[in-house]
């Protein structure tokens, strides 16, 4: 089964959304509270992650940085920011460096599943 992957420094928000993830049966989810830990899980399930799930301001290695990093070895998977910026600036810039979506933080749980289930459709 395909993974998601999810990267926050806030353990509140990753254990919303894997709970989030899961109520809707996704069960393979990897998690990280930076940057720098997200590259190494990654590249260790490299081939096997169907979805990276970012926060943008974290420490060590902003998820701006990280979608770059992680379009060298992976560029097809989706990423999807989820983040409380609404800086069209950074928008713009994390789509350049390959980022497919945007979700602003607090977001609505049924809202953010039909954002995942339409990446995992394509």
């Amino acid at each position: 089964m395909k993974k998601i992957l999810v990267v926050d420094d806030s353990e509140v928000i990753v254990e919303v959304v894997k709970k989030t993830l899961q109520m809707y049966g996704y069960e393979e989810i990897l998690n990280a509270s930076n940057g720098v830990e997200a590259l190494e899980v990654a590249k260790k399930n490299k081939g096997y992650i169907a979805l990276y799930v970012f926060d943008v301001n974290m420490p060590q290695m902003d998820g701006l940085t990280l979608v770059k990093e992680v379009r060298t070895f992976d560029t097809t998977t989706p990423i999807i920011m989820l983040t409380t910026e609404t800086d069209k600036e950074k928008m713009k810039t994390a789509k350049e460096h390959g980022a497919t979506g945007w979700i602003i933080k607090p977001f609505d749980g049924e809202k953010f599943i039909k954002v995942v289930q339409m990446y995992l459709k394509n």
